[in-house]
């Protein structure tokens, strides 16, 4: 038996996982506040554990070795487990203010006509008009425009109603979406489009809408009485995903979602090793993207129990008689690999190497062995000049983050960009890591100039390692004025790994430049 991952939510995309879980024999245990499971559900199986009307209170431990604390039964003993999948449902919310009606038998949301199938109002048969709205009142998604349309194919081809999709900007990015579209014009779905004033809306008493706007191509007026109106809804986060965030340490994105906005989280990972979140959990997903998220998890946690997604290499260790307790390693870790004992400890299993904490710490007392400055000297000896007899190109260091500057140096030299000759690239797992006295280190070793390229802002693995390089760099560049040294010797770039011929223009002009500075000449 495989070790258990705990499943908190409740819906299609939660049934799915756990079924993909279960099919390989991996125990799960369902959390959900929820006072009953949903129909999908009911999976006979003696590997699940289905636990309602349950919250999560508290969590410590990592990957393998989660403590987790549940509110059901009351006072009971944290729980182990290997790893947390965050499937939450989002809410939806109707929006009849925004076009100022009120729900009604034949004013719908968007979600209820499509659970229903068929009209469930009397007399909404052969011949009767579907108004669906979509998008108007504010910006849709594209499962909206999906969801519309398929609602529109089966009244339209199975009732016989006429059916309209009144819109400002139609979201057809998502898979499949534009052929879609192409089949309903075919069935007779008819399309309005707004770019400047919205349609008015007037309900009766019996419900049925009025609509009257200005035709934007022929600028005729023209006015429709909906037997049938259908509004869009907002979706928003469950309100259970703040209190998650809080507990488990997690990075959320503006809008509440448990997955900041960073290219390295996409599909399903947090800033945590162990755990996942998907569907509407970590934002608004299509129903296609959704069952590709199911796969994507199942896959994932099956990574994780093999050790396949283990981060390779030298993790941090904090020297016990250096250090102070000062806790800045355990506030600034993005994968909170640090936990409290007596004092800090590095949780191994979790560390990613990014050497934060190592840069950070005040009293020097963390190490990652490859990044220690002693490690990273030995790789900073001056380049010789091929041509003596030419004048001096000027040395130059370039610290690299691994994931962005690293590959876009070596796709420079694959595609035959030429390099300043006397460049020498030191790659760290992280721009977080590169330390003030790795940047000293580089000018005391007869750099010239030195270069630090960093992700771009919101595309850094560890968040923020780019935000605190930066830091770093403006605060050498101070120093190195009041000693009276050109500051201009250090540049800071933020990079992505497929820009080699940015990395090789900077390289380039940031030569020219030294060059025409001369050198250093200061033993620093």
């Amino acid at each position: 038996m495989k070790e258990r991952t705990l499943l908190i939510g409740n819906g299609p995309v939660a049934s799915g996982i756990a079924k993909a879980l279960l099919s390989a024999d991996i125990p799960v245990m369902l959390a959900t506040p929820d006072t009953a499971v949903s129909g999908d559900m009911d999976i006979p199986s003696p590997f699940l554990e289905v636990r309602t009307e349950t919250h999560v209170s508290r969590c410590t431990g990592s990957a393998g070795n989660f403590q987790v604390n549940l509110s059901q039964p009351p006072g009971s003993a944290p729980l182990t487990f290997a790893n947390i999948v965050i499937a939450e449902d989002g809410f939806q919310k109707p929006n009849f203010s925004l076009y100022g009606l009120s729900a009604s038998p034949t004013v719908l949301t968007l979600s209820e006509i499509q659970k229903a199938g068929t009209p469930p109002a009397p007399g909404l048969s052969a011949g009767k008009t579907a108004v669906f709205l979509i998008g108007m009142a504010e910006d849709g998604y594209p499962h909206d425009t999906e969801t519309a349309m398929e609602c529109c194919l089966k009244l339209q081809t199975g009732q016989g109603m006429k059916t309209m999709i009144l819109t400002r900007n139609l979201k057809v990015g998502a898979m499949g979406l534009e052929a879609l579209y192409r089949r309903t014009r075919d069935a007779g779905v008819v399309y309005v489009k707004f770019s400047d004033a919205l349609p008015a809306f007037q309900q009766d008493e019996g419900g049925k809408v009025r609509i009257t706007f200005t035709d934007d191509i022929t600028r005729m007026p023209f006015t429709l009485q909906a037997d049938l109106t259908v509004v869009d809804e907002a979706v928003v986060p469950s309100p259970y995903l703040k209190d998650l965030s809080r507990i488990f340490c997690l990075d959320t994105d503006s809008a509440g979602y448990i997955q900041s906005d960073n290219v390295h989280r996409l599909s399903v990972f947090t800033n945590r090793k162990g755990i996942l979140s998907a569907g509407a959990s970590r934002g608004v997903l299509s129903p296609s993207a959704r069952q590709a998220e199911i796969r994507e998890t199942a896959v994932t946690i099956l990574s994780l129990i093999k050790g396949a997604l283990t981060t390779p290499g030298h993790k941090a260790e904090i020297n016990a008689g250096a250090c102070v307790r000062c806790l800045t390693c355990y506030r600034l870790c993005p994968y909170h690999a640090i936990t409290l004992n007596t004092r800090p400890v590095v949780v191994t299993d979790a560390c990613e190497r990014c050497g934060i904490c190592a840069a950070e710490c005040p009293a020097e007392a963390i190490r990652i062995d490859d990044l220690h400055i002693q490690a990273v000297s030995e790789r900073l000896r001056p380049i010789p000049c091929r041509d003596d007899s030419a004048s001096l190109a000027p040395f130059l260091v370039a610290f690299c983050c691994s994931r962005s500057a690293g590959p876009a140096k070596e796709l420079a030299a694959l595609s035959g960009q030429s390099l300043p000759e006397r460049l020498s690239v030191i790659e760290v797992p992280c721009s977080g890591g590169i330390s003030l006295e790795h940047l000293m280190a580089a000018f005391q070793h007869g750099a010239d100039g030195v270069l630090v390229f960093t992700c771009h802002e919101g595309n850094c693995h560890s968040e923020r390692g780019n935000i605190l390089a930066a830091r770093r760099t403006a605060h050498l560049k101070n120093v190195l004025k009041q000693i009276g040294i050109d500051p201009n010797r250090i540049l800071l770039k933020t990079l992505a790994s497929n820009m080699a011929a940015e990395f090789a223009e900077t390289a380039h002009t940031f030569e020219k430049q030294i060059a025409e500075a001369g050198p250093l000449g200061i033993n620093l």
